[in-house]
């Protein structure tokens, strides 16, 4: 009898320990500090919002038009800075709201590539940083950067001239890295830029923003097959929808596609895994 009550005590204080073990497996973290990243529903333009745990990165500002989508998601997430703001190139529906933008939330860092634009949006930009005593920082060479616990890898044009689609393939390419997790945000990219992202931004990525609206580009599989995506956004609209040979071909690569016309793209990522939504 006193036998087998010991052993039910002894069973009891296993089972007691196993749930505890498991329990704390359960609690254990990456170590990191979580992200979240949002790709932004503006029509057929880019801004992408990735709050890295403390600090706010923004990628691209829209159209002109889009400051006051973009002053409510802002305002609505509780976002009243931007630490980094990345413009990938100076086509108007990637730098229209920049103006806008460094005015109302203290940009402490603007980063730009060393390509010029004669447009009116670039000059306005231009000239409220000048006002505030701020320059961007122009990069000729790739550049590497911390924000809380991510890496961002900033992957500049190839050549220094394009005589094709100039303003689309002179495109700076963002790579984002937090713990096991890897994203890829290129810009406008088209043919020769994606040729040079196959080059030089290879390997496995859990996601990535495609480039250039989900146009078609003949080198398309080529790229998707150098990145190795799971899951993928495309900044496209009901107006001007994603290309179905684009999409045709992500289906073939087993990617989970995303369009912003659907709505704002949802990332999180603790550094293991991500759920996009």
């Amino acid at each position: 009898m006193r036998k087998s009550i010991f052993l039910s005590f002894v069973v009891i204080a296993l089972c007691a320990l196993l749930f505890v073990c498991s329990c704390e497996a359960e609690g254990e973290d990456s170590g990191v500090l979580p992200a979240s990243v949002d790709i932004l529903k503006i029509g057929k333009a880019d801004c992408i919002v990735i709050n890295t745990g403390a600090k706010i990165v923004m990628i691209d500002t829209g159209e002109k038009e889009n400051s006051s989508d973009i002053r409510e998601y802002m305002a609505e997430h509780g976002y009243n800075k931007v630490d980094t703001l990345i413009l990938t190139h100076f086509d108007k529906d990637h730098i229209g709201s920049a103006a806008e933008v460094i005015k109302e939330y203290s940009v402490d860092v603007v980063i730009e590539s060393t390509f010029s634009s004669d447009s009116e949006e670039f000059h306005e930009y231009h000239q409220v940083l000048s006002a505030l005593g701020k320059s961007a920082t122009r990069l000729n060479e790739d550049y590497t950067f911390q924000s809380d616990d991510c890496i961002f890898s900033v992957n500049v044009p190839r050549q220094k001239k394009y005589a094709d689609k100039k303003d689309n393939n002179c495109s700076l390419v963002v790579k984002m890295e937090l713990g096991d997790t890897k994203f890829l945000f290129c810009g406008d990219a088209q043919e020769l830029r994606a040729k040079e992202i196959i080059d030089t931004c290879a390997g496995k990525y859990d996601f990535v923003k495609l480039p250039y609206h989900g146009n078609y580009l003949e080198n398309y599989g080529d790229f998707l097959g150098s990145i190795k995506a799971d899951y993928a956004a495309i900044t496209d609209s009901k107006k001007n929808p994603a290309d179905l040979r684009t999409l045709d071909l992500l289906s073939e690569h087993g990617v989970s596609v995303y369009e912003t016309r659907y709505g704002t793209v949802h990332i999180e990522t603790d550094g293991q895994k991500i759920t996009v939504s």
